[in-house]
């Protein structure tokens, strides 16, 4: 079979099966404590690992070197991912987050065949029920109840600016910029970017701060400490519309069955030409393959808090006054 033909083959296997997993209904789950649809290790894990089995094992037996049978399977698989992204089937975080553990496992499944391949002939029977694997699988997968993981990021900030003034743009940024978030990857891969935090008193005596996003997100921080220019912090509130459709990817939905914010936190501390500004964020990933989200979630967490702590120094610095 011809390259172009192989590949046409396994890109559309692969978006054929991401349609099965949004689709069927034995694939998806309204229940919050379940993972559905591609969600599903039976999709993350099996469908690029077979679209590499199915690459290399096509192929005629003198294009199988090492090096191919480790790079051709990327071509269907970078396919069938961007059909997802002109279909509109997924967002550019989802994308993002994939990509690198799709490439991975697709060339895993390029070794297989490669291994494989050199001992036996591959049959097509075996080849087509290897292919209707995730479809099995992810039927009884979806049954098995998620794992929460909970992880925190921290992170430093000196700024030449007294704590009165760090405090105050704390508790009230306005006309936040883009340019103000720059070098922040969460961002560049498709969070909407901040454009205001206004804190506010509450009837009960308390205080809570007013959020506001791109694409018309808003929700609110509770504030459960309070130490003027101290110390500050606040949980997370999100109203069913906090996210309107297409502001957020349903997988990262903030608040959603996979990953949560549960507190952030900082603290001013006055040091010799300025203070400190210390982040510290408690988030909540569930997957059933939290050893990658996990990482992910680290990364661009970790990320996000080092943009706000430099958009803080930033206004802090170059206006002196909030």
């Amino acid at each position: 079979m011809r390259l172009w033909r192989i590949f046409f083959v396994g890109a559309a296997y692969g978006l054929l099966m991401r349609l099965a997993f949004g689709l069927l209904p034995f694939m998806t789950s309204s229940h919050p404590r379940t993972a559905s649809g591609p969600m599903l290790w039976s999709f993350v894990l099996l469908v690029p690992c077979l679209i590499g089995v199915y690459t290399i094992a096509s192929m005629a037996a003198e294009r199988r070197s090492l090096g191919l049978s480790i790079t051709a399977p990327w071509v269907p698989t970078l396919c069938f991912v961007g059909g997802t992204a002109l279909l509109l089937i997924e967002g550019s975080i989802c994308i993002a987050m994939a990509l690198p553990v799709f490439l991975a496992l697709a060339s895993l499944g390029g070794l297989l065949a490669h291994a494989y391949t050199r001992v036996a002939s591959p049959k097509q029977g075996t080849l087509n029920a290897l292919l209707a694997l995730p479809l099995l699988a992810g039927p009884v997968e979806a049954q098995l109840p998620l794992q929460d993981e909970l992880a925190r990021s921290a992170a430093s900030i000196h700024i030449a600016a007294t704590p009165e003034v760090v405090w105050g743009y704390i508790n009230h940024a306005v006309q936040i910029q883009p340019a103000e978030m720059r070098g922040g990857l969460a961002y560049l891969i498709g969070l909407p970017y901040p454009q205001e935090a206004i804190t506010q008193a509450t009837a009960s005596g308390g205080h809570v701060r007013k959020l506001r996003w791109d694409k018309h997100v808003a929700f609110d921080e509770p504030i459960t400490d309070w130490e003027p220019q101290r110390y500050i912090r606040w949980t997370y509130d999100f109203k069913p519309d906090a996210f309107p459709p297409g502001a957020l990817d349903e997988h990262v939905l903030i608040g959603g069955r996979y990953f949560d914010l549960q507190d952030t936190s900082y603290r001013l501390t006055p040091e010799a030409g300025g203070m400190r500004l210390d982040i510290e964020v408690h988030y909540r990933v569930s997957t059933h393959f939290n050893w990658y989200a996990t990482r992910v979630g680290q990364l661009l967490v970790d990320d996000a808090a080092q943009a706000i702590l430099r958009f803080y120094k930033h206004r802090s610095e170059t206006t002196g006054s909030s």
